[in-house]
């Protein structure tokens, strides 16, 4: 079946699913400058004006806007899709947000210096990730992932189940700047250590 996806449904469970992969609403023009600057990161453009449109913030042109099909496709490939029919079969329906984000949370400013994220996903890939302060976290370990040990990432917050999204992945000194999704298939599954319990 053939989901259009200038939907008003359609569309409202594609931003919740946004919002939940940032970890935070969008709801302020910085927000659509920041929404914007994230896609800018995986290589699309949108300007936060047709941003806004899409979440009905201007109210004037919100109700008949319909958005293009590339608009959609960038929102879809933050969420670690490669295509809008790669993002609706997922899960066999569009309700992506509503079966996959389950699971305790914890924000990446919950965890003190030094403590441990031992993360896990499906095929066979573990990550091991310190926290050095001011929400960032040096790769210690990892396993069949693109992550490489000694990689700086950020990551808004952690759920279990559901996949994990890096806002950014700073590797050689800051030469090298990307995003990354673990676990976008089947989520992923982490554990918080102290140094301690971390040791092998």
């Amino acid at each position: 079946m053939k989901i259009d996806y200038q939907n008003k449904e359609f569309i409202a469970k594609l931003t919740e699913a946004v919002e939940r992969r940032l970890g935070r609403k969008i709801v302020s023009p910085r927000d659509f400058d920041f929404l914007s600057a994230e896609l800018a990161d995986i290589g699309s453009s949108v300007s936060a004006t047709t941003l806004k449109r899409i979440w009905g913030y201007n109210r004037d042109t919100s109700s008949a806007y319909r958005p293009y099909q590339y608009t959609i496709t960038a929102l879809i490939r933050l969420l670690g899709f490669r295509s809008i029919d790669d993002y609706i079969n997922s899960d066999g329906d569009d309700s992506m947000q509503s079966s996959s984000f389950i699971g305790a949370i914890v924000t990446a400013d919950e965890l003190a210096p030094d403590m441990i994220v031992d993360l896990s996903w499906e095929p066979a890939r573990r990550c091991r990730l310190k926290c050095i302060g001011a929400g960032k976290f040096e790769v210690i370990l990892s396993e069949r992932g693109k992550l490489k040990p000694g990689d700086i990432v950020r990551f808004m917050s952690l759920t279990q189940n559901a996949p994990l999204y890096f806002n950014e992945v700073i590797r050689n000194g800051g030469k090298e700047r990307f995003v990354y999704t673990a676990g976008q298939r089947t989520g992923i599954r982490y554990s918080i250590l102290d140094s301690s319990e971390a040791a092998d």
